[in-house]
């Protein structure tokens, strides 16, 4: 699941560490894409539930878990991506008043880091890592697991499932939060590092 979007996210600005609570109108539609969603019956089903540390992550864990009483595990390594001096920049304001390194961040989000932030290559392998170890200590046949990150650490994940370059990351970005479901197998959970994509 992806988490909903704050104030920052509707407002224009970089939002990624920085621990806002989720708009009420975000938290409303992802509540009714949760309850109308195919997969609204797959809720009881969910074992355990991921999160990065943060409230706005917590707020939609309540959505996914319903009633089902799942176990709620937090991994500090589901954090969002660090957007270091460029936290809370209007992305407007970041394009105009340096184009060509938004220009390449753009292009290519998994070499370039805002400074003192990290590139999207590093959220991916940490969430990505942190993922496989938790699953792998997993002792049932076929566990289902729910997961929630924040946008930009949904998003490369994302990427990686759809075994998509980092490059378009961008359009993942822009699709609305809710409910999807994906089969991984225990070979890949098990160490298989041919998921790694390359950077393009």
């Amino acid at each position: 699941m992806k988490a909903g979007t704050t104030s920052w996210d509707d407002e224009g600005r970089l939002c990624g560490v920085t621990d806002l609570p989720t708009t009420e109108e975000s938290l409303n539609q992802l509540k009714q894409s949760v309850q109308t969603s195919e997969l609204a019956g797959f809720r009881s089903e969910i074992d355990l539930i991921l999160c990065g540390p943060s409230d706005a992550a917590m707020e939609c864990v309540k959505q996914l878990s319903g009633a089902s009483g799942a176990k709620v595990k937090v991994v500090d390594d589901f954090a969002e991506l660090n957007l270091g001096l460029w936290e809370g920049v209007l992305r407007s304001d970041l394009e105009e008043r340096f184009p060509s390194v938004y220009a390449q961040w753009v292009a290519q989000p998994g070499n370039v880091a805002p400074p003192d932030g990290e590139s999207m290559q590093v959220v991916q392998d940490r969430v990505l890592t942190a993922l496989f170890k938790v699953l792998g200590k997993l002792k049932s046949e076929h566990p289902t697991v729910g997961v929630v990150l924040r946008p930009y650490a949904w998003a490369v994940v994302k990427c990686w499932l759809d075994q998509r370059p980092l490059s378009e990351v961008w359009g993942y970005l822009d699709e609305p939060a809710g409910l999807e479901s994906f089969s991984l197998s225990r070979g890949v959970i098990e160490g298989d590092r041919a998921w790694k994509p390359k950077i393009a």
